[in-house]
């Protein structure tokens, strides 16, 4: 982790970029009073401000719980914005998820939400439990049983030797064999923020795991039959672990830093010889530009906060500053995760 340069983003950066470096990068502690500031700072901006204008009298946030303005996409977003997951607004909104019992996907998640789960695809309950897993709360039966269906994923990509073996056709289109079982970004995303189930079998069982995967990459498009209707569930796949780093797309470019930061969080992306040299493509890209992240890189996936996408904290990124401080914060922050 590059300490000058962390300083540098964290003085000319928004109060959640700044909050977080101080907090995740340089460990300072919250109860500091120029932490206070800063948090009161983040509950201050407008969108942050408008968000809680959508709390229900229940505690519910936004609308249904899958989409834009839904409860996850909203708590992920107020996490990563920095805002502590002891906030009253965030606190509320989970337990009315609780509340809300088995109908809590109630509306355009819940017909494919429960056959995804039911298939070993992570659906509506897989969802449910990152939520929690992202505000630091792990320790309930439902997010337990989804970080043991994570690992059982995992472990099942360990036995397949070719994408070939994964999928049949089906009106031709790709889609997976019956019994297959497959990870997503959100099996990820729950490992990354959840510790109960880190030993050294399961360290090993992964690394096996994204060995495996980087070998099977590029991954072809793999759809979800349920009966006769196929269901192409938005990006929720990985198709490629084995990136060309000099031609990726802006899009791509997305999905690598939100990958790559999840599989440090795991504590495996340095003993994985591909991921490894990806990671030390783009430090070489960085030190060459005064340790800043300078690459022009203009995509809605960056900017469009939802379930799948979203990952800039800056609130305009047409001032290639505050482009330059999300990116250069993402790449410290997943130098800082390689070391811990």
């Amino acid at each position: 982790m590059k300490q000058q340069t962390a300083n540098f983003i964290s003085e000319r950066a928004c109060p959640s970029i700044a909050y977080r470096i101080k907090k995740e990068i340089i460990r300072e502690d919250i109860s500091n009073p120029d932490m206070k500031t800063l948090q009161s700072k983040i509950l201050e901006e407008s969108e942050i401000v408008r968000i809680f204008t959508l709390r229900r009298s229940d505690g519910w946030l936004g609308g249904y719980f899958h989409g834009v303005d839904e409860p996850e996409s909203l708590i992920r977003y107020l996490i990563e914005k920095g805002v502590e997951p002891t906030n009253p607004i965030i606190l509320d909104a989970l337990n009315a998820i609780i509340i809300a019992g088995e109908q809590f996907d109630h509306g355009s998640m819940s017909n494919v939400g429960k056959p995804l789960d039911d298939f070993h695809f992570g659906g509506s309950k897989l969802m449910k439990a990152c939520v929690f897993a992202y505000a630091g709360k792990e320790d309930y039966d439902f997010v337990r049983e989804q970080i043991k269906e994570s690992l059982d994923v995992f472990q099942y990509v360990c036995e397949v030797n070719t994408t070939e073996s994964i999928y049949e056709i089906y009106r031709d289109k790709k889609v997976f064999q019956v019994g297959v079982k497959w990870p997503s970004i959100y099996h990820l995303r729950l490992l990354a923020y959840t510790n109960s189930w880190r030993n050294a079998k399961n360290y090993d069982m992964l690394m096996e795991s994204f060995q495996k995967l980087v070998q099977l990459s590029p991954i072809p498009e793999i759809k979800f039959r349920y009966k006769s209707q196929i269901i192409s569930p938005a990006s929720i796949y990985m198709n490629n672990f084995n990136d060309d780093m000099k031609n990726l797309t802006a899009k791509e470019w997305m999905m690598w830093f939100h990958r790559t930061e999840l599989i440090s969080r795991l504590g495996i992306a340095r003993k994985i010889d591909t991921i490894k040299k990806q990671l030390d493509y783009v430090n070489s890209m960085v030190n060459e530009n005064n340790e800043l992240f300078m690459t022009k890189l203009n995509h809605y996936y960056f900017t469009k906060w939802t379930g799948y996408t979203g990952l800039a904290l800056e609130n305009n990124w047409k001032s290639e500053i505050k482009r330059v401080n999300d990116l250069t914060f993402r790449h410290l922050l997943i130098l800082s995760l390689l070391n811990n």
